[in-house]
This record gives structure tokens, sequence and C-alpha cells, in this order.
């Protein structure tokens, strides 16, 4: 799979050297925009191929992850550790992590594997760093979500707009000299703000930044970025040299996306680099609490195996993971890891709330801690890192406010958004790659004298209430927001993939649960309560009895006696399931990865097919000219003689008034408000997993989504078929409609009023574009609707609107609504593409197009129209205008010089301009349609 995205890399860096040399103007950028974006799309997925499949334990702060990967890593009399080049070893949780004291301690992803051998025994632990990329994108995910801004300082898309000039006029005449920052790291970066900062950095998004700095980074110097990347954070001076200190360090390392380290870097009496204070010593003297600290540690940098002395303080900020080598005797009690690595991922932490002007020396590894955690996890989750994740929750715990949308969120990208996708997932991976595990469960067995009462079962199922409702449910799932809990797949509705673990030590120290683990290593004898000698017997009762555990566990006594039972804390059931998770999820994984990449081969083909010249393409264009043709012809007549007074009425009617479009955007926002669910139409999934691509038919289509859910046979494509009847989706709706997963309210506005005045231009009260389109069971005026819906797609007219009218539209209540404003600014813009169909929103290049095309292909388009024929003065205006009959009758072609006749004939060329833009131009080169062909070619033959 990986040689096939290599093989596609360089299909696509040929297309790119193709659309550079062959098109131009808005072609060849349109094109070109695509072309990397399935390039980015392709080395995502080549990304997370790179490393192993890795079960992620997850969860908030001191919610007990330490205790479940000890025990998932531990052998029997063993502890979980590693060893040294000497073959010394040291206990992880002892020896190098960071006592927590209450709070997360670390800042960085730690891998466990089997497979991980160390390439130097002096150098055992591999460091993945940050990307410079990655290094913005963490301090960006800080400013937007940690700091309070004061937007009567924040720089506005103009001001960004105009910055960015200063930096093209700096560079642009410069050749690339580095390859560390590129292009499609800054449209990555793109990607990341719409998802995580749409609502927070308009200012930026509306920018040219990405665009513009996309084409230019490769040229500027690391000591040049924070000057392009500070307007991300507003200019923040104190971001701005963190940034600046971050990246002149990294550049010692020769950018160099792994190093090495000595186990000594990571031992607790040396200073850990796992420990959040190294992030505050690169702005204070180090607290010197440990034995032995250094400040430094010796790195291996394997591109030039140099040895370099490095701060820990900057190593701890640049490092993304540590990989830890596990022994490969593990595998005989946790043979899970054979086939996945385990991931400790740094505990979910609560947003601050600090005003920028605040930010200092002190606060600012904070905010950078902050930041860094959350773009870790959001990293992993969007480049499929996370195969199966292990999502950690106590009894009584309020959740951070993201965590729920971050599980959402992996779940939709990597499991599957709908209950069909997740079923086959599920169905391939045999069981579902999320594991919930309720840690300290030894709390909930313990005696609580205050509410615990004999013979009374139900007064115990306060316990179960506060655990799964209040906690679990409420506060870490947020199952009233997102439904995938009580909605998880068609046969199973209640997900059920729930653990306990309770912790060995604390049964006896802390619970009194049971004896002997202390001093033994062993439980040997349980602890009654004299009060309440039958307590645990009745808790099992109340837990298997409580209608929350009969939804969402698949076996509640197996859970129970698990997790309760002596010697038992529920670590081996977790075990077994991990098990068989390990030896599918990653076939699922690479399943779904295929179907996902052929889909990305259908787009690249897709689009290079669009500038490829075929017999075809001469049949369409010749229909177009005829159907102009027919339509010119009808106004022709309708307007001989007298008849030009009725253009303007036409026009009128054709035209969508303000007041039209104020009542109309009225009642969508009412819509909107009243809506419960997150937009989507019925159609969405099933377009964003599998696109619809140029000419679709339903057929194809078809084929493709057998491909995507894997109906093979016959029969089930039948009952796949069937399926989609009885759920009312019509395929030609489903290919022909304009469907997004999540639409802004702008968004939404601009494809109503679109959607509308296809309806109000076909109304029985347009009497005039009746009467000379629609009479006698005329075509003309489907063909003119037929030509606006594709001259409306080509010039991405609904995102224009949109973009106009974001400003006024979100983040305004509906009773703030500039309504007026939105309205005026839609119609205007809305009928400027109908006034001159189209042509208004022509660029240079498409112009050029067409005038080559004219005239070598005597297409009959008159594209040039002489402006003012000659100055009149008002007088002789209205002289002709009384004299209009006699005009037509003895001297017709002085009735161009009249303004309404002028723009009937502007509007009547500009109309069949129109209807042959919208295909293809036969405007081509035939060594280069002949060089596209041998591209094309080659790319029909990837198969994933």
């Amino acid at each position: 799979m990986e040689k096939t995205i290599l093989a596609q890399l360089e299909i696509i860096e040929k297309s790119n050297e193709w659309i550079k040399s062959s098109l131009n103007g808005e072609k060849q950028k349109n094109a070109y925009r695509k072309m990397v974006d399935c390039r980015r799309k392709l080395n995502k997925k080549k990304f997370a191929l790179e490393s192993n499949p890795a079960a992620a334990m997850y969860g908030e702060s001191q919610v007990g992850k330490s205790y479940l990967i000890s025990s998932l890593l531990s052998e029997d009399g063993k502890p979980f550790g590693t060893t040294n080049e000497e073959g010394v070893f040291y206990n992880f949780i002892e020896e190098m992590n960071p006592p927590g004291g209450g709070n997360e301690s670390t800042s960085l992803v730690s891998r466990f594997s089997v497979n991980y051998k160390p390439i130097n025994p002096k150098f055992p632990v591999k460091a993945i760093l940050l990307s410079p990329a990655d290094i913005v994108l963490v301090l960006c995910d800080s400013f937007y979500n940690d700091i309070k801004a004061d937007h009567n300082f924040i720089l506005q898309p103009d001001q960004i707009n105009s910055e960015i000039e200063i930096l093209k006029e700096n560079y642009n005449n410069r050749q690339t000299i580095q390859k560390v920052f590129e292009e499609d790291d800054v449209l990555d970066m793109q990607d990341y703000f719409r998802e995580n900062f749409s609502s927070k950095a308009n200012n930026v998004i509306f920018s040219n930044f990405f665009e513009e700095i996309s084409l230019l980074i490769s040229k500027a110097k690391p000591n040049e970025w924070k000057d392009i990347f500070s307007l991300l954070w507003n200019k923040n001076e104190k971001i701005t040299i963190l940034f600046a200190s971050l990246i002149n360090e990294y550049e010692k390392l020769n950018f160099s996306s792994t190093v090495y380290l000595p186990l000594e870097s990571v031992l607790y009496k040396h200073g850990t680099l796992l420990d959040v204070k190294r992030l505050k010593e690169i702005y204070a003297a180090p607290n010197k609490i440990e034995s032995e600290y250094k400040s430094d540690t010796m790195i291996l940098v394997p591109v030039n195996n140099q040895e370099i002395q490095f701060p820990k303080s900057y190593l701890c900020a640049l490092a993304a993971e540590l990989v830890f080598c596990q022994q490969d005797s593990l595998l005989t009690s946790k043979p899970f890891l054979k086939e996945t690595d385990l991931l400790d991922f740094p505990g979910a932490r609560g947003r601050m709330t600090l005003p920028q002007n605040d930010i200092n020396n002190e606060n600012i590894p904070e905010l950078l801690l902050r930041g860094k955690v959350a773009y870790l996890f959001n990293k992993y989750s969007e480049y499929g890192k996370i195969n199966i994740f292990v999502l950690c929750a106590k009894h009584d715990q309020a959740a951070q406010r993201s965590m729920p949308f971050m599980l959402n969120n992996w779940i939709n990208k990597f499991i599957g958004d709908t209950p069909e996708k997740r079923e086959i997932f599920v169905n391939n991976a045999k069981v579902p790659p999320l594991f919930i595990v309720g840690t300290f469960f030894n709390v909930n067995l313990e005696y609580n004298p205050t509410q615990d009462r004999l013979n009374n079962s139900s007064s115990l199922d306060y316990r179960w209430e506060q655990r799964f409702e209040k906690s679990l449910s409420n506060e870490v799932l947020d199952t009233k927001t997102y439904q995938w809990f009580n909605n998880w797949t068609i046969t199973d509705k209640d997900f059920k993939n729930i653990f306990l673990l309770r912790d060995f030590v604390f049964s006896e120290s802390k619970s009194q649960l049971f004896k002997g683990y202390l001093e033994q290593k062993k439980e040997i004898e349980e602890i009654n309560h004299s009060n309440y000698p039958n307590l645990r017997e009745k808790l099992r009762q109340s837990f298997i009895e409580y209608p929350f555990v009969i939804k969402h566990f698949e076996n509640p006594s197996e859970s129970w006696d698990r997790a309760a039972s002596i010697n038992e804390d529920g670590t081996k059931l977790i075990i077994d399931k991990l098990t068989i998770a390990a030896n599918n999820i990653n076939q699922a994984r690479i399943e779904k990865m295929r179907f996902e990449l052929n889909e990305i081969s259908v787009n690249i083909l897709s689009e290079l097919l669009k500038y490829f010249h075929s017999n075809d393409k001469d049949d369409v264009l010749i229909k177009a000219k005829s159907t102009a043709g027919e339509i010119q012809h009808k106004l022709d007549v309708a307007f001989s003689a007298d008849g030009i007074k009725l253009y303007g009425q036409l026009m009128k009617e054709f035209m969508i008034d303000e007041s039209v479009v104020l009542e109309l955007f009225r009642k969508k926002i009412d819509d909107i408000e009243h809506r419960e669910v997150i937009n989507m139409d019925i159609y969405s999934n099933y377009r964003i997993q599998v696109p619809v691509i140029e000419n679709d038919t339903i057929d194809a289509y078809f084929e493709r989504l057998c491909v995507h859910y894997e109906k093979i046979t016959e029969e089930q494509k039948k009952q796949f078929k069937n399926e989609l009847d009885l759920n009312k989706i019509e395929l030609s709706e489903l290919i022909n409609g304009n469907s997004e997963l999540i639409k802004n309210n702008a968004l939404q506005l601009a494809e109503k009023l679109i959607e509308h005045w296809f309806l109000y231009i076909n109304l029985n009260d347009k009497q005039t574009i009746q009467k000379i389109l629609g009479n006698n069971g005329s075509s003309s005026l489907q063909d003119i609707t037929d030509m606006f819906q594709k001259l409306f797609k080509k010039f991405n007219i609904p995102n224009k609107i949109a973009k106009k009218i974001h400003f006024y539209v979100e983040g305004n209540n509906k009773s703030n609504l500039p309504y007026e404003i939105i309205a005026d600014i839609s119609a205007e813009l809305l009928n400027k593409c109908i006034n001159s169909v189209g042509f208004d929103f022509f660029d240079e290049s498409e112009i050029n197009d067409l005038i080559i095309a004219n005239d070598n292909n005597n297409l009959g388009l008159v594209l040039e129209h002489q402006s003012n024929p000659r100055e009149e003065s008002v007088a002789e205006l209205f002289e002709k205008i009384e004299h209009w009959n006699d005009i037509i009758q003895s001297n017709p072609e002085e009735m161009k010089s009249l303004p309404s006749y002028r723009n009937y004939l502007l509007w009547y060329d500009r109309l069949k301009i129109a209807f042959v833009s919208v295909c293809d131009i036969p405007n081509y080169d035939i060594a280069a349609n002949e060089r596209l062909s041998v591209i094309i070619k080659e790319s029909e033959t990837v198969k994933y």
C-alpha cells in the first residue's frame, strides 16, 4: 500500500508539472489546488502507515491511566519498565514517571512497543519531534482556546492581507531555499483552523493568509518564519519570542523529525523529560529538587549520526512522542502487543481564559502545555494514529468541556459517523475499537455506613447512578449532544464495550476490600464488614440489575466477577478483548484506508479528465451552441420591432428583489435557530464518503457505493439497494444535490437563495419569462435554468455570497442580525451574475481561452462590445425614443445607440458565451493533450 501511495504521489507531481505548463489563470489555480489536496490526503495516509497500530490510553489527569498501563505492560513478579545498554532495569512508574500529585505531569505521548528496536544501545529511547508547522499550530491552539482576545485590537482580514502583500514583495523573487516548511504544511494548517477555530479565527480564515503563504513559505528562512506566522496569534510578542526560540533550537538539530536519547534523559533523578516542569525551565532557572539533576542531555541525530548536547527544556517542548522498547517476553501474557503498541497520552486539561495582555513568562509555559496536549490528540486522531481508543474514566469526575467533542470526533473519523458505517467497521474488527474503562472501581465496593442499608439493594444504586449516569454519560460522553453512545450500530443500538478496573493497592490500603497484596503482591483474604457482612453479594446484585449496566455491558456478571473477585482487578478481561481487537482492527483499518485511497484515486482521475479533450466533449459543445442559438432566436422574435420594450421587463423578472431575499432570510434564520440537530442533509454522509464526480451516473455511483460498503455479491448489492429505497435515499438527488456535512449559517442562507431563485424564475406570475421562453411547450426556460445551475457551480456563487455576508451573519443572534444589509449584499451579487450571465466573474485567462477557442472553432461568440458608440445629449436620446418605430423601420442599426437596446445585445451575446463556457472549451494544445493522456492512463492503473 505504501508503494502504491508513493507511485501515486509521483503521478500527482507529473500532473502538477502538466498543469503549470498547459493551463493558466483560474483553471491552473483550481486544478493545482485540487491535486495538492489529494497529495496532502495521500501523505496523511502514508504518515499513518509509518508507525505500528496503537492503542491509546486517554483520559483526564489522575484518572488511573498509569495503573492501567502498568497492569498491561507488567509481567508476573516483574514491574513495568525498560533496560539501559548495560542491562540495568528501571521501573517506569517509580524511576521515570514524575509524581502526579493531583496534577497532570507529562506533556508528551509515551509509546511502548515490543516491535521497536533501538538503533544504538547507548540511545535506546526514540524521540519523534513536532514539525515546524506543528509548533505553529500548538501555539495557535493555545492562543485561540486559552487566551481571551481583545477584539478591539484583533487584526482584521484586510490588515492581514496588507501584511501578506509586503511579505510577497520580499519573497516572490526568491528561489526555494528550504524544504522543512512547505506548501502542504501551510494548507494542512488551514484545515486545522477550519476544523478547530472556525468560530474564533474568522479574521485569519477569511483572509488570504493560507492561500498566499503556502506559495511562498519555502522561500523563507527559518529565522524569518516568526515574521510570517506571528500574524496567526495577532503578533503577540511573547508568543512570537517563544516560537522564534523553539525554531532556533530546532535548527540545531537540522530539523530532524526523529532523534535518539540515552535512558538517563528520562530518569527522574536526573530531571526526566516526561515532567512538565521542563517546559517552565525555558523561562526560569531549574528547580533542582531531583537528586542528580541535569539540565541537558546527549542526543543522537540520525541524519548525520552526530551526538550533541541539548537542553531538556527545549527538547520537552519540541518532542511529540517518546518510544520505549519492551521485552518480547511480554507477548506470552500480553499477546495483543504483537500487533499493537500502547500510547500513553497526557491527560486532557481544561482551557484557560487568560486576557491577552496578561501573557507573561510565568504563565506562558502553561499555555504551551495546554496547547500542546490538545494539539497532539487532535493530530493523532486526524492522521489515523489511534487505532484503539481506551478511555479511562473515574467514578466521579466533571469532564473537561472538550472531552466529549474530541471523543466524538475520533469516532466519526476512525470508526464511522453513522450507525451503518460503524457496523461495517466493528464487524471487520470483531470488537469495537473504543474501550471505556471505569477506573478506581474499588471505591464503588467500599462500605458506606451512611447510605448502605441492610436488605435494601436499591440503597446501593447511588454508586452506579453517580459513576454511569452523572459522571460517564452526562459529563465524560455528553450523550445528550452526541448520539453515538445510544445509537452505536444498526444491530446494537447501545454501545457495550465498557470495563471495570480496580486498584490492588488501594483495594487494601484505602477501600478495605482484600488483604495480603501490600505484603505479598497477592490478595489472600476478603475483608467483610460486620455491619454489612453480605455487602459484596448485594452490590453484585445491584450492579447486574441496574438499567444502565444491562444496556451497556455485554455481560454484566462477567464484568463484575473479573474485576471484583479476589486477585481479579479487571485487567485480564481487558487484555482478552484487546487481543481480539489487536488481531483484527488493523485489517479493518487497512480496509477502510483502502476505500479512502481508492476514492482519492477517483478524484485525481476525475480532475485530470476535466482537461483532456475527447470527441464526446465536442458533441456537448455542439449541443450547447445549438441550444444557445435556439434561445437567441426566440429573443430576436420576441424583441423584434417595438417588442424590445419587453427586454426590461424580462430582466426585471429574472432579477431578484431585495425584499424577497429579506423575507426568505428571515424564515431561514428561524428554521436554523429552531433545529435541534447539527445541520446536515440526509445525503451528506454518502457524498463525503463516496464523493460525486463530474458527469456521474446513478449506476456508476451505486457501484462505488457498493465498493465502499463492501457489497460484493449480487445478493448483497440487491439488499443494499433495498435499504437505500427503504430509507428514501434517491441516488439521482444524491448525485445532483449540493450537500455538505455541516454548513455555517452564511452558506445555508446563500444556498437557500440560489435554490429559491430557480423556483422564483419559474413561477407563473413571471409572465414575460413564460411568454418568451416557456410558451408552447418550449424547453428554453429549462435550458437557461440548467445553464445557470452549471454557471453558479462553476463560479461557486453560493460561497461568494457566503463570504460576503459571513461577517454580518456569524456570531450574531437573531435579534441583532442586520437582515437588510445581508439581503442587499446577497441580492446584488446574485443579480450581478444574472445580469452579466456570469461574464463579470470570468478572469483574464478564461476570457483568453474563449477568444482563442472562438477563433479556432468558429463558435460565433461576440466577446467585445463598444461601451459608448457615440456621446449623445439627453435631448438626442429622447428624440430617438420618441421616434422609436421610425428608426426601426428606416435605420435598424441606429437602435444600437439606445442604452436599452445595447444592454439587450450585450446580454444576448453573453448568453451564448455562458452556454459555451460551462462546457469544455476546446482550446487545447495537441501535444499537451497527448502528454495528459499518458498521465491519465498511468493514473487509471492505480488500485489499492
